[in-house]
């Protein structure tokens, strides 16, 4: 056995990288890309990342990705030749992205620096996810946060004022991002390289009292350090440990009741505002951060001003249809019980789904369609509802005595087809005015006033799919009818107010493709 006295830095740290991170299950994946700037700590990362694949310790294949946000002239360039050297060398394949944070920061009226990160991020999973369908091997992205960023990232959010997450963080893995590199200190991984003899870029913006992370990282600590006679990564590395601990419990208990107050409409998530009154704030405000994060695949830039918005408008009582502006254009969305989240131009979708739940069909788009059927055409004709998932098949009965109904049918005489033109749409598609009046009622109403009697959402009202002819619903599923009938019930009343119950009828049924 070797003598541990003489085990260096280059043998024992991907030893303990290794260590620290098959205890979390970090390396429990097919793939693993490294973002790689070019400093010390991503070059670290990979160098480590590497050898323990060579060595045979982790079964992936190691990949890099380098973002050249060109916001140092030159400098960027030459960052990214050398990290393309770095992997010729170590035998890893590179992808390296160009970006222009400088344009994106100014456009979203953001910060350079917060601009890298969402585009660098989202270059990431996007990266990922063409590795996942090409290889049918699942992808994590290693970032090369150390022990030395959960110093400065636990402070930096301590003076913010946040709480457990903020200050639990950055942690060692998040969705498909892991961080093996928790476990070391920066200056293990600057001796680790220079004892590899592998060079590194030095941004020397980094050593500058300039923005909140270098003035904590360059002055800040290092004067806490001086006056405690201790770094001050070691205690606040031991707080961080505490508090993930509290922070896995109550995360656990927030599971459960998101779980228990989700609920899946045609595809979109929603949270049940019933359900969520009882709960804790603790439990609350996190079962919304679960419901964004899910939505839109990240938690980037949901800050407290924006929970604070949504747990009011989760927790008052709404009349109709609630929006409230989040960040990048996103909406929080409130009707009724349902609470979510959806990009602008997914609002209508949001309220589509509460409209289906309710009982009615929906169509995400205008539609129009011309129903007619010829004088000897007795087979089934079937019409493709356009922007929708459903199919409208009509077909003319003439033996009534098996007559069968389902939720989704509507029988017409066919001598109402002799009185006009028949059209099946929604008001996205069919703007005259329309005006309902249900078989054996005294009166009817406008259309758009049935609707909000009916609280359809008023998003989704556009969307709702109906008969109509001269004006006049003839049927709108999931309310009910103003000619013909729908079910046995309906059937009886019908054969009761007609003379005769020989006449040849029509059947409307819409089924899903």
């Amino acid at each position: 056995m070797k003598d541990k006295k003489t085990n260096t830095n280059k043998e024992l740290i991907p030893d303990k990288v290794l260590e620290f991170s098959k205890d979390k299950g970090l390396f429990d994946c097919g793939i693993i890309v490294v973002g790689l700037s070019g400093g010390p700590d991503s070059v670290a990362l990979l160098t480590i990342l590497k050898s323990l694949s060579d060595r045979n310790d982790i079964n992936c294949d190691i990949k890099a990705f380098h973002c050249n946000h060109h916001l140092r002239p030159v400098v960027c360039d030459e960052e990214a030749e050398a990290v393309k050297t770095l992997c010729a060398n170590l035998g890893v394949d590179l992808k390296v992205l160009d970006f222009d944070c400088k344009g994106f920061s100014e456009m979203n009226h953001i910060s350079e620096e917060t601009a890298g990160r969402i585009l660098r991020y989202e270059a990431f999973e996007q990266y990922a996810q063409v590795l996942e369908t090409s290889t049918g091997k699942n992808v994590r992205i290693a970032i090369a946060h150390h022990k030395d960023d959960i110093a400065e990232t636990m402070m930096m959010n301590l003076f913010r004022g946040a709480g457990l997450e903020g200050l639990v963080n950055p942690k060692s893995r998040t969705g498909r991002i892991i961080r093996p590199l928790l476990c070391l200190k920066k200056s293990e991984l600057v001796a680790f390289l220079e004892e590899s003899g592998i060079g590194y870029s030095t941004d020397l913006t980094n050593f500058e009292a300039i923005g909140t992370r270098n003035v904590w990282r360059n002055r800040m600590l290092p004067e806490i350090g001086e006056f405690y006679g201790e770094d001050p990564a070691v205690p606040l590395t031991r707080t961080y440990n505490l508090l993930s601990n509290d922070l896995d419990f109550v995360t656990s208990k927030a599971v459960e009741a998101y779980k228990d107050n989700l609920e899946i409409l045609s595809g979109k998530r929603f949270l049940k505002a019933s359900g969520t009154d009882a709960l804790h704030i603790a439990l609350k405000s996190r079962a919304i951060r679960f419901l964004w994060q899910e939505t839109f695949g990240e938690l980037i830039d949901f800050e407290e001003n924006n929970l604070k918005d949504c747990l009011e408008l989760l927790a008052n009582e709404q009349q109709g249809e609630v929006l409230l502006d989040m960040p990048f254009g996103r909406k929080a969305y409130r009707h009724g019980d349902y609470f979510g989240f959806a990009a602008s131009t997914e609002v209508k979708a949001l309220a589509g789904a509460i409209a289906s739940q309710m009982g009615f069909l929906v169509a995400s788009d205008p539609v129009c369609v011309d129903i007619t059927l010829g004088d000897t055409d007795i087979g089934t004709k079937t019409i493709k509802i356009p922007n929708s998932a459903y199919l409208l098949k009509t077909r003319i009965i003439e033996n009534r005595c098996d007559l069968e109904y389902n939720y989704s049918s509507w029988f017409c005489p066919i001598e109402a087809l002799n009185e006009g033109k028949i059209s099946f749409g929604n008001q996205g598609g069919i703007t005259s005015p329309l005006r309902m009046k249900r078989a054996g009622a005294k009166g009817g109403k406008e259309l758009k006033r049935l609707m909000t009697d009916l609280k359809i959402p008023e998003s989704a009202r556009d969307q709702i799919l109906f008969a109509e002819m001269n004006g006049d619903i003839l049927w709108l599923p999931g309310f009910g009818h103003g000619i013909g009938f729908t079910d046995a019930v309906s059937h009886d009343r019908y054969i009761a107010q007609r003379q005769s119950d020989a006449e040849a009828l029509v059947i409307f049924a819409i089924e899903r493709q």
